[in-house]
């Protein structure tokens, strides 16, 4: 029997992202309001990456601008990646079974592999092919079964992303006639391979990689014009602000907790690289209808929202 995926979506955790432009947006108005009496900002470019989001930064003469997207990036062998989640759905006709993959993908090659499958899932639904021959699997256009003998869901969310591991949780949820089961698991993937990774690989490995991952508060990173730095907050967000050598602040934004930094100015990166974010940034602009873009103009500035990016 032949199977087929019946819908494919990249599900990023919007309400978060959500919420962390809408931070993008308030300390954007604070600092235009004021861009009459301050000098330009440091010239600064650099990547603020969470679980759920990431936020580009450029800063310079012209001003601040962010450009924020609901996109997991990892970053490991020297290139950056996208770590995205993918229905599966192996219903039919009297049961469902859907679950979500998570995927990787190389950013310059355009390369994605599996690295986590919602195999239970799958098994049950060869299981109960098995078991009822006449049962017809549904195509992309049917309607999900209104009252199935089986529901069988999982969801999986990336919880962090730590150089080229990435920590997991899987909710299932199964509803049969012999009864309910509801089971979470916390796990953690190489990105590399696939492979089921332990903690102690993770942290002898991915320190490296993730060396400006932020894990104490505050922090501070001193650049060569400029200052970054995070400082937490009593709900366990982090504020990141951008300081001149004059000690001058711009307030960027608020994130969720661990945001890895990633800088683009020194070095510079290289032009495939700068060509493989800005598609990755137009392509994850459509995951999400709220505000992409906000900007400090000096020396007199707006905030624009809701600017589509086109895919390129």
């Amino acid at each position: 029997m032949s199977w087929r995926t019946r819908t494919r979506s990249v599900r990023p955790q919007a309400a978060r992202f959500a919420a962390g432009v809408a931070a993008i947006v308030a300390a954007t108005a604070v600092f235009t309001a004021c861009s009459r009496h301050v000098p330009d900002p440091p010239d600064a470019e650099f990547l603020v990456a969470t679980a759920d989001s990431t936020f580009w930064v450029h800063s310079g003469a012209q001003g601040i601008r962010i450009q924020a997207v609901p996109m997991t990036l990892a970053h490991f062998g020297g290139r950056f990646h996208e770590v995205f989640i993918a229905d599966v759905d192996r219903s039919f006709d009297d049961a469902v079974f859907t679950g979500e993959r998570v995927y990787v993908r190389d950013l310059q090659s355009g390369d994605s592999s599996l690295v986590y499958d919602d195999t239970a899932i799958v098994m049950m639904a060869a299981r109960h092919a098995r078991s009822h021959p006449g049962a017809t699997p549904l195509s992309a256009d049917d309607d999900t079964p209104t009252d199935p003998e089986i529901t069988a869901t999982g969801e999986t969310d990336v919880l962090e992303v730590r150089g080229a591991y990435a920590l997991l949780e899987h909710r299932s949820s199964y509803e049969m006639p012999g009864g309910d089961q509801h089971d979470t698991l916390r796990t953690a993937v190489d990105l590399r391979t696939g492979a089921a990774a332990t903690l102690s690989a993770m942290a002898r490995e991915s320190g490296a990689e993730d060396s400006n991952v932020v894990r104490t508060l505050p922090r501070s990173w001193n650049r060569k014009s400029y200052t970054l730095h995070a400082r937490g907050a009593p709900d366990g967000s982090v504020s990141i602000s951008l300081r001149d050598r004059t000690e001058r602040s711009w307030p960027l934004f608020t994130v969720s907790a661990h945001p890895r930094v990633y800088w683009l100015d020194s070095p510079p990166i290289d032009g495939a690289a700068r060509s493989a974010l800005v598609r990755a940034f137009n392509s994850a602009a459509s995951y999400d209808e709220a505000v992409k873009y906000a900007g400090y103009g000096h020396p007199a500035a707006k905030v624009t929202r809701a600017h589509s990016m086109r895919r390129a």
